[in-house]
């Protein structure tokens, strides 16, 4: 791409940086890859990189030129970064010293959007990443203008989708995380309604054309139907020639057309004892959030004091993990590629 000044710069600046929130295995990749198809958004695949760097960067206000280089560097040491966005760094680096007098951490990371579709006529960038639910004070703090697609999905689904690709068969966990994660949405929400596009992952998959124009409509942008019917044209390069086993079985979803016919198979293979206990867990604000209906027959008792302490625990470690983890660049880095390569 040719070289960017000072005011295409600026202008990239004034182009909003929206995100797509929700649980994990609610169908957040189909949706950014959708999103991605539409010619006026640029939806990169997921990296993290915005609150992982922020701790280093994120306040910084005078730039060197040193410190924009440190910064390119870093984010090609995110391995998701570095794998599936394809931006050549020297074009990316050249552009973060073009902005150096001008240059905070949101601008920075909106450029490196930018860069990710240069040769589209952008008017919105999508950043896609399901823990972000634990940081979205902190992003409409870098991102005042931002405004989010919460993706819901029933609880139950989740957990079967869950144990379809990862080691985990714990239901109980599992719908605990699903409960406070949407908790933590909905009180964002609460506080700027008019920033929240609310779908369920239900209605993406039985009416995607429906579910277009909704999202076209409330983010001001033209509507074209067929991104999601055609979504599998937008599949991201990076994704398609990744022959990974886990890879492909984690996203299998975005390289078939979108069908609804796995929305109740959870009625059919989730053992009955895991129902109830998912229901116990979130079956009443499942219920009257979002009309997920319970299907317990007998009433929904409270569940065994000793198993709801050990799961909140659970819930508090993986969270606080996150966000430590998320605030320290080496330990991120050191733990997926030595220890936990699916952080």
């Amino acid at each position: 791409m040719k070289p960017l000044s000072v005011e295409e710069i600026k202008q990239i600046g004034n182009i909003p940086l929206n995100f797509v929130i929700g649980k994990e295995r609610s169908g957040t990749t189909l949706l950014q890859v959708i999103l991605n198809g539409h010619p006026n958004i640029a939806a990169p695949p997921e990296s993290r990189f915005i609150m992982l760097f922020y701790s280093r960067y994120g306040n910084k206000k005078n730039w060197t030129e040193k410190e924009l280089t440190n910064f390119c560097n870093d984010l090609f040491k995110e391995k998701a970064f570095k794998r599936d966005w394809n931006i050549n760094k020297e074009s990316l680096l050249e552009s973060f010293i073009t902005a150096k007098n001008i240059a905070t951490y949101p601008l920075l990371c909106k450029i490196v959007f930018y860069h990710f579709a240069p040769e589209k006529d952008i008017k919105l960038f999508f950043d896609k990443n399901p823990i972000y639910c634990n940081f979205l004070p902190k992003l409409k703090m870098l991102f005042p203008e931002a405004k989010y697609i919460h993706l819901i999905r029933d609880y139950r689904a989740n957990v079967v989708s869950h144990r379809r690709v990862f080691i985990t068969k714990q239901s109980v966990d599992i719908t605990y995380r699903w409960l406070q994660m949407n908790k933590q949405v909905e009180e964002a929400k609460s506080l700027s309604p008019e920033r929240f596009f609310t779908l369920k992952y239900e209605n993406l998959v039985r009416e995607p054309a429906k579910s277009v124009q909704g999202f076209c409509s409330f983010f001001n942008v033209p509507v074209y139907e067929e991104i999601a019917s055609e979504h599998t044209k937008y599949v991201y390069s990076s994704y398609s020639v990744n022959n990974n086993k886990h890879f492909r079985s984690v996203h299998q979803k975005v390289f078939t057309p979108i069908t609804s016919d796995f929305v109740d198979e959870w009625k059919k293979i989730l053992p009955p004892d895991d129902i109830f206990q998912a229901e116990i867990i979130a079956g009443k604000y499942a219920e009257k959030m979002y009309e997920y209906p319970t299907l317990s027959s007998t009433k929904l008792t409270r569940m065994n004091m000793f198993v709801e302490f050990i799961i909140k625990v659970k819930y508090k470690l993986i969270k606080n993990t996150y966000k430590i983890v998320l605030s320290n660049p080496k330990l991120y880095i050191i733990i997926t590629k030595r220890v936990w390569k699916n952080f």
